[in-house]
């Protein structure tokens, strides 16, 4: 596995820790992989960057759980063998799960809700339906993700699991928000904190309010979202959970983005890819990169937000994240209308339509018709860019975003 991932140099730092560890590479045992694999993510780091080295100690970790799950499927006569093979796929589903594996993270929780019903073990099979859920959030399925996260809910019923229902909850209320329908968004979140504060885990609290101020976000209450954001920060510091506290920072950041006030907007994008790098979230990390590309743009540096895309899409293409890659090349038109370069703005807008239009998202739909009204608007084509500028108006309305609404009619009359 190392050579396929890092040819004779990966074989040779391998050879090189097992020698550290006074150990014989072809003597290596399961119970020595885990030391290995902290081992090699320290040693590559400095040189292939935290991500890189993250998936390849994950990858080692993997190695140790297929190998520990041959050995007990062959144990025919262990009575612990489908409790131990649910563990051992629960933990495979969630190490693909945190490196962006999706197709081997659904496979090992199809197996994870197979052998739960088998063993009556509702929370770990509520487990498997909310993990899917998530996955299909990031894969902007949006119907998938809310059957996936009603199911979590069902399995849950008559178990003590508070936690576990909020997070069910909390997966519909993201769902209904980028569906646009906020009201609904709002039902889920109430819920979800109903039960995250039964649950008394703050950072199931503390992630209840970072997305239902996206809501809020939305809707130019932009007050209340700032509120819901630092009433996260101040839980997620403390607990030191710093993958969702990067999406609390990142959120934070958009309010700033909203206000005009760039340099703001940078710091917390800035303190939003720090924490997410900490525990390797790429998704937050091409967040951060195509948003601090908006700021730097609309604060006269599109040169430097142009790169910032592109390692936006490097990411988040990968991830399968259809949102994020259409907000990087909507970003990418920005910074070429600001640099008069109608051309590949055109461009980059097209592109982020057809991203748009293979799932439901028509806050970001919206918004994409108002930046390339406004880059019609520039050039000197007043047809199109009202063509654009009353869809973007159109869709605002309807979903109850005024502030972007009265925007996008603001700049219909200036045209």
């Amino acid at each position: 596995m190392l050579g396929k991932e890092l040819g004779e140099l990966g074989v040779s730092i391998f050879r090189k820790q097992c020698a550290e560890m006074k150990i014989k590479p072809e003597e290596l045992q399961l119970k020595d992989l885990l030391n290995l694999s902290q081992r090699m993510t320290r040693v590559l780091r400095p040189t292939m960057g935290n991500d890189a080295a993250q998936k390849i100690g994950k990858e080692i970790q993997k190695f140790k759980i297929l190998s520990e799950l041959e050995e007990i499927k062959s144990g025919s006569q262990d009575p612990m063998r489908d409790r131990r093979e649910l563990d051992a796929y629960s933990r495979l589903g969630n190490i693909s799960y945190t490196i962006g594996d999706w197709d081997d993270a659904l496979d090992y929780y199809n197996k994870v809700k197979t052998l739960g019903v088998k063993l009556n073990d509702n929370v770990k099979v509520a487990e498997a339906y909310r993990i899917t859920g998530h996955i299909f959030k990031r894969q902007s399925k949006w119907e998938d993700a809310l059957k996936a996260f009603l199911d979590g809910v069902k399995a849950l019923e008559n178990t003590d699991n508070p936690a576990g229902t909020s997070d069910a909850y909390r997966g519909m209320g993201y769902v209904h928000w980028r569906m646009g329908d906020y009201a609904q968004a709002k039902s889920n979140f109430e819920i979800a904190m109903k039960y995250a504060e039964q649950s008394r885990d703050k950072v199931t609290i503390g992630l209840v309010h970072i997305e239902w101020g996206l809501v809020f976000s939305d809707l130019g209450d932009l007050e209340v979202a700032i509120g819901h954001y630092k009433e996260s920060i101040d839980i997620l510091e403390q607990a030191r959970d710093y993958q969702q506290l990067s999406r609390a920072y990142n959120n934070l950041g958009d309010i700033y983005l909203q206000r005009n006030e760039w340099d703001d907007a940078i710091k917390y994008f800035e303190l939003c890819k720090a924490s997410a790098e900490k525990m390797n979230h790429l998704n937050m990390i091409g967040w951060s990169l195509f948003n601090t590309a908006e700021a730097l743009s609309m604060s006269g540096r599109p040169d430097e937000a142009i790169p910032k895309c592109g390692e936006a899409l490097e990411i988040l293409e990968r991830l399968h994240d259809h949102v994020g890659v259409s907000a990087a090349y909507r970003n990418l038109g920005v910074a070429y209308r600001l640099k008069k370069d109608w051309k590949l703005a055109e461009d980059n807008f097209r592109e982020a339509e057809t991203r748009l239009d293979r799932i439901n998202s028509p806050f970001n739909t919206a918004h994409l018709h108002l930046e390339w009204g406004i880059m019609c608007a520039a050039k000197g084509d007043k047809k199109e860019a009202k063509m654009h500028l009353e869809k973007a108006a159109s869709i605002f309305g309807k979903l109850g975003a005024k502030k972007f609404r009265d925007r996008a009619e603001d700049e219909l009359k200036g045209l």
